[in-house]
């Protein structure tokens, strides 16, 4: 693999770190969205975005 191809992948595997960590979470149902993603450095779009199915 060539540095630049794993370099994408460890971004990709730290992005879906942070998804999972959002939806723990959200599940919980403690925290604000607002917190949930400054907590997990996700944007607060992308947060809103998990919760969906969550609250359907």
């Amino acid at each position: 693999m060539s540095g630049a191809l794993i370099e994408t992948e460890a971004r990709r595997i730290k992005n879906e770190n942070k998804k999972e960590t959002a939806l723990r979470m959200l599940q919980d149902g403690e925290l604000p969205i607002e917190k949930i993603a400054k907590y997990s450095e996700l944007d607060i779009a992308e947060v809103e975005r998990l919760a969906e199915p969550l609250t359907v």
